[in-house]
This record gives structure tokens, C-alpha cells and sequence, in this order.
């Protein structure tokens, strides 16, 4: 757990929000560096709908300071069994990591603090332990059951996105050009991933080798599984050099838009 610090200034909406969501799921306070208003209030949406506690600092016109923190933090709350002897302590631990990957025990004396040890290197759990007077601090920690708490990014078959522009909205095409850029970035970062992506009309120019500026985010989505299609027929209208993904043609196009039963187009 513990805290980290950020420095986000010069990054982009809405990179400072999905590296500080990042974080917070390995660090329990997360200090994040942002140069405009905007970012802070995207940091304290971000904070509310996680239900943490969150602090911003205004040092200067393009300097704020952000402090994310998880109050329910297990850290925070330590198990004080120093008045028990004998297995209470072991079984107060094991009550504990029934319901938390992480408990904080106090525990008084060499012996009673062992047999917690013991319990904990039994389990193969990690190990954390601090004296002072006799009164030992025995923090115990398992790994999650999913696999070294790497978060799996899992393809949910029932939706797709489809982009029929090469930047995103309408309006000024330099701001859609960096929302595009954004959108494909979140995507990434999204827990379900689509079972595809369609590009067509000018969209196609989106996975062009030379006049695309999000083949990064659209090679890391084909890297996870995401089928990445161009329209063929635009691909030859715009003279597409196929940088990532695969053709297909209109017939497939409207099939798989049939079968979805849900369409995201940015």
C-alpha cells in the first residue's frame, strides 16, 4: 500500500485520472501533480465516484497539488489483541484475512507474536513486523486470488465501437483530433474490452502508417485481443497504408452492427 506521487503536468484528459485510478488500486494515497483547473476537478469526480477522500492544494496558476487517499485504508485500522494470549491472536488474524488481504495486528509479547509468525508463513502470507517495549506491530499480507494482482483486461462480446471520423465531435478539428487520441487511450485502460473496432469513411485514416496519431492505442487494443477493421472501400478511396487491424467490406460491417447489442461511436 503506502503513497505515491505523480507529476501529470503536460498530460493530457484524461491520462491524469486513469494513471491516479491506476495507482490507487497499489497505493492507498496517491499525490497528483496537474497544471490546470480542469484536471482537478476530473480528480475529484474520479475521488467521489471511488468514494475516497481527496484534498487539492492551488500552488500557482498551472501548479495544483492533489491528494487522493483511501480512508478505509486497512493500514489504518489496527487489530489491538496485546491483552490476549495463547491462539486468540492467530485466530483474531485469520478472522481478519477472511474478509481483508491485509491485517494490522498488535500483539503483546515474543511468544504470542511467533505464533501469529508462524501462522502467517504456514499460509505463505508476507510478513511485516515492528517492536517497540515488547508490544510487537504484525502486519500480515496475502495475495489476491486473481493472479499477483495483475488486472486482466477481459473482452465483453457484446459491444463494439465504431468511428466514422478521423477526429472526434464536431467543431474544432485540432480539440478532435486530441479527443480522438483521448478516447482510444480510456479504451485501453477499461476493464471490458470491445470484441471490436470498425473504421470506416474517414475513420479509415485513423490506422493509416503515416497520417495517424493513435496507432500506439490501436496496436495496444489488437495487442489485447480487440479486432481492429478498416472498410475496404475506404481504405482505397483515402489510399490507406494499412498500419494495424484487417480490411473487411460493408456487408460484415453491418452484420457485426446487427449482432451487437451495443454500438459506442465516439
Amino acid at each position: 500500500m503506502g503513497s505515491y506521487k505523480l507529476d501529470a503536468r503536460g498530460m493530457s484528459c484524461p491520462i491524469p485520472v486513469v494513471k491516479t485510478k491506476k495507482l490507487l488500486e497499489e497505493y492507498s494515497l496517491v499525490e497528483t501533480t496537474v497544471d490546470n483547473i480542469i484536471a482537478t476537478e476530473n480528480l475529484r469526480k474520479l475521488a467521489e465516484q471511488l468514494n475516497y477522500k481527496i484534498d487539492v492544494k492551488e500552488i500557482s496558476k498551472d501548479k495544483y497539488i492533489v491528494t487522493i487517499s483511501n480512508e478505509n485504508d486497512i493500514f489504518n485500522k489496527i487489530i489491538d489483541t496485546s491483552k490476549d494470549k495463547c491462539v486468540l491472536p492467530v485466530i483474531q488474524a485469520k478472522r481478519a484475512l477472511e474478509k481483508d488481504t491485509v491485517v494490522n495486528l498488535k500483539v503483546s509479547g515474543e511468544e504470542n507474536a511467533k505464533k501469529v509468525i508462524e501462522f502467517a508463513k504456514e499460509k505463505n502470507y508476507k510478513v511485516n513486523i515492528r517492536e517497540e517495549n515488547e508490544i510487537y506491530e504484525i502486519i500480515i499480507e496475502k495475495e489476491e486470488e486473481k493472479a499477483n494482482i495483475e488486472l486482466l483486461q477481459v473482452k465483453d462480446e457484446n459491444y463494439i465501437v465504431v468511428i466514422n471520423k478521423k477526429i472526434m465531435g464536431h467543431g474544432s478539428e485540432e480539440l478532435g483530433s486530441k479527443l480522438i487520441k483521448g478516447f482510444l487511450y480510456a479504451l485501453t485502460e477499461q476493464e471490458l474490452l470491445p470484441k471490436k473496432i470498425l473504421f470506416y469513411n474517414e475513420g479509415a485514416l485513423l490506422v493509416d502508417k503515416t497520417r495517424s496519431d493513435v496507432l500506439k492505442e490501436l496496436e495496444e487494443l489488437e495487442k489485447n485481443g480487440v479486432e481492429i477493421l478498416c472498410c475496404g472501400a475506404c481504405k482505397d478511396y483515402y489510399t490507406v497504408d494499412l498500419a494495424v487491424g484487417n480490411t473487411t467490406n460493408m456487408y460484415f460491417i453491418v452484420e457485426d452492427m446487427r449482432k451487437s447489442s451495443r454500438i459506442i461511436r465516439p
